[in-house]
């Protein structure tokens, strides 16, 4: 489990982030991504406060990390060891020692010593070290020759292709979910059927309540595309006064013709179409324009073309994680060119 919703931990108890694995990832090796994320869930749910200090409190005292072969014997020692640390006779150690109780129970004697002695310091910690978030606005880009992949504060998790980015708030409302994209992003949207998701781009959104799709919208582009991987979205494009809505399932796109303020809607290859989030240069049927454009955000270069290409000439190539040479061979081979490397520019003659 790499993040989790929201919504999943509203109805845990403290035993129940014991259990947990991400929170106890969290507690023992905080990272940036789980910091936020446990900061901004108490701010959203502060009556848990109280749990999930309790939770921490336990864990740190325990040294505890997830191992399902401990054995009992191993649980009662660290527990023991918890209790001398937290300056609890060791005579009580023997409210531990029951053997016919299953380790979670154990735990909850020895949460009912530690909170009558020491919880309200983990209270005054808990108001000094989290306190509610300032909502501002989070623009994250992602640098030509890079793909980046970021969390949202609901759980979503967004891959951005290289030359793209995207703004959004760093606590979503209680209504809706709305960031904007400029270039391609590829989402995992957290369910939460109380709050649609909504990508919106120039002339076009996207809202969700919860599924996988990819939204191209490069500027420099004439179209914009939507396509779903899993799920149903609703696809709205706004031209003049007009509005058209509609309803896209799993592998289906809907491509919105900027120039001619027109929609299609076609059935994908999800192979071809989200093959870039797994590393994947996939074309079928482009031409060398879409090509070259594809590969300066791909590789963070600039191509200088001193030569007559064919632009009718269409072109179809899956190519995982290769070096530029090697496709630049290809496309010498299909479209009759020369081409020289000098750091970060080529040149085709």
């Amino acid at each position: 489990m790499s993040h989790q919703d929201y919504n999943t931990y509203k109805e845990y108890t403290a035993f129940d982030f014991i259990e947990d694995e991400y929170f106890i990832r969290w507690v023992k090796n905080p990272d940036e991504q789980s910091e936020q994320f446990w900061k901004m869930w108490v701010a959203k749910y502060p009556e848990k406060s109280k749990d999930v200090m309790m939770a921490k409190s336990i864990l740190l005292n325990l040294s505890y990390q997830h191992d399902p072969d401990l054995s009992e014997d191993d649980y009662v020692e660290m527990f023991e060891g918890a209790l001398k640390r937290s300056r609890i006779e060791p005579g009580k150690a023997w409210l531990l020692r029951l053997t016919f109780l299953p380790v979670m129970l154990k735990v909850a004697a020895f949460v009912a010593i530690i909170w009558g002695i020491g919880f309200s310091v983990y209270q005054v910690n808990l108001k000094n070290t989290i306190s509610t978030p300032k909502v501002t606005l989070v623009t994250k880009q992602s640098p030509l020759g890079q793909k980046t992949i970021t969390w949202l504060e609901d759980g979503t998790k967004v891959h951005l292709n290289a030359g793209s980015i995207i703004q959004y708030p760093s606590i979503f409302s209680d209504s809706t979910r709305e960031v904007a994209v400029e270039g391609e992003a590829y989402f995992e949207v957290a369910k939460d059927a109380s709050r649609p998701f909504m990508v919106s781009t120039e002339k076009v959104k996207t809202t969700v309540l919860g599924t996988i799709f990819n939204v191209r919208a490069y500027p420099e582009e004439s179209r914009i595309d939507v396509a779903v991987k899993e799920g149903v979205v609703r696809v709205e494009t706004t031209s003049k006064d007009q509005t058209d809505s509609r309803i896209l399932r799993a592998n289906e796109m809907n491509s919105y013709d900027i120039i001619s303020n027109k929609s299609n809607r076609y059935n994908i290859d999800p192979e071809d179409v989200f093959a870039w989030t797994n590393g994947v240069i996939s074309f079928k049927e482009a031409n060398i324009d879409e090509i070259v454009r594809t590969l300066e955000r791909w590789y963070g270069v600039t191509f200088n073309i001193n030569v007559k290409l064919n632009r009718d000439k269409d072109f179809t190539f899956r190519y995982k994680n290769k070096p530029l040479k090697e496709i630049l061979d290809g496309l010498s081979f299909a479209y009759g060119f020369e081409y020289k490397i000098d750091n970060k520019t080529i040149t085709l003659y």
